[in-house]
């Protein structure tokens, strides 16, 4: 993780409806790092958006209603989604990453690569493979790698069993 040298605070989560998504252990292994960090399966949980990278000062925390999976690719600028053309992200932007493209919503999710950002890094005690790989390489349809994409963020791979106990 990259050396922070601003203060964020980071106010207690709200509870009920889709909030009750994340898991105590999620929160309490959750640290603030730049979105050009984020890894395939960690877990977005909140930003920063009175971020601003030239100040010093304390910056709060805005919980996502729903936290979702990182999958990051490549960001691209003719992208149609509505999202992508509302933002109308340009170079001037500076480094740009995208950490997702439509889930949980129809939009992709792009970030400034120096944005903060909360997450719970990528965990599973199971015995899978925990290196990234490429999106042909993950078993998308079993019914247990389903089971796994949706307990851990990522899937499994082709041969892989799932042996972890769910949460």
């Amino acid at each position: 993780m990259i050396g922070i040298p601003y203060r964020v605070f980071i106010p207690a989560r709200p509870t009920g409806g889709p909030y009750d998504l994340v898991r105590p252990d999620d929160l309490e292994r959750a640290r603030v790092i730049r979105a050009d960090e984020v890894q395939r399966g960690d877990l977005l949980l909140a930003d920063f958006p009175d971020f601003d990278r030239a100040a010093t000062g304390l910056v709060q925390a805005e919980h996502f209603t729903d936290p979702y999976w990182a999958a990051p690719s490549p960001v691209e600028p003719d992208c149609g989604c509505l999202c992508c053309q509302g933002c109308a992200w340009t170079v001037a932007d500076g480094p740009l990453v995208k950490l997702n493209d439509g889930f949980p919503w129809d939009g992709c999710t792009i970030f400034r690569a120096t944005d903060l950002l909360l997450v719970a890094r990528y965990q599973c005690a199971c015995g899978c493979d925990p290196a990234l790989a490429d999106d042909d390489a993950y078993d998308w349809t079993s019914p247990a790698s389903v089971q796994h994409l949706l307990e851990t963020g990522r899937p499994l791979r082709p041969g892989e069993t799932l042996t972890c106990p769910t949460n």
